[in-house]
């Protein structure tokens, strides 16, 4: 299912892509505006990058199968923008895919949060382009779980050792960008108010390494921890820019 759903948003990428191209490619030099303040919320749908060579290197090492790098990513956000100043926050889910390995299922996800940061450096006719620093924090969590879907109360008082979880937290950069276009619904071009699609990308890094920890305990020996690596997403939702 997730990788369906993988297919559906890349393909949808693609068509937001040449759709807000096209309009770029549209508009004129001389219908940039100077000011540009409003509002925008929006849902995100897309992929992330994430760099696990250590944790899959040392997976490998005993024996367990190696974890997909490849995330389906959901969240949303909002943003204020005051004089071609942006300010805001969003979060996002990144979901890996489970790999089984015998009676044995491991896997990895991780959750992230921003208070962002950025700038219009264009904007014509509900087209809007900007550079976006996030700063933040995350959680990533692997888990090695049996498969317990025939396990009864009583199994598991006789042997609650059914699952492992090891989490780790992190410091944010997230360094990005992105276009989006809204959509008005009249004849002022100067103020627009309606639907939003966009597009997003850039680089999430951990700037120091984070521990694994179990029940806040950490774990000696682990692999390296962080949220690192590059990110695509499609920004649905609505806004209200006006620019003059």
């Amino acid at each position: 299912m997730k990788r369906k759903v993988k297919n559906l948003t890349n393909s949808a990428f693609m068509l937001a892509f040449g759709l807000l191209l096209s309009i770029a490619c549209y508009g004129q030099e001389g219908g940039k505006a100077k000011n540009v303040s409003g509002g925008i919320g929006y849902s995100v749908l897309g992929t992330s990058f994430l760099n696990l060579n250590s944790l899959n290197s040392m997976l490998q090492s005993n024996g367990y199968p190696v974890l997909s790098e490849n995330f389906f990513t959901a969240g949303g956000g909002g943003h204020a923008i005051v004089n071609r100043i942006i300010i805001g926050g969003e979060g996002y889910s990144l979901m890996g895919e489970d790999v089984l390995n015998g009676s044995l299922r491991q896997s990895v996800y991780a959750s992230t949060g921003f208070f962002d940061i950025g700038y219009i450096a264009l904007s014509y006719k509900g087209l809007n382009v900007f550079p976006m620093l996030g700063i933040g924090g995350g959680e990533m969590i692997f888990k090695i779980r049996e498969d317990i879907s025939s396990i009864s109360f009583g199994d598991i008082l006789n042997d609650p050792r059914r699952a492992v979880e090891l989490k780790s937290e992190c410091f944010l950069l997230d360094f990005g960008g992105g276009i989006n276009y809204i959509l008005g619904f009249g004849k002022n071009e100067s103020a627009r108010a309606g639907f939003l699609l966009g597009i997003r990308g850039g680089y999430t890094l951990t700037p120091f390494r984070g521990k694994w920890l179990i029940d806040d305990i950490e774990v000696s020996g682990a692999p390296k921890a962080g949220i690192n690596g590059p990110y695509i997403r499609i920004m649905i939702g609505g806004g209200a820019i006006s620019s003059y």
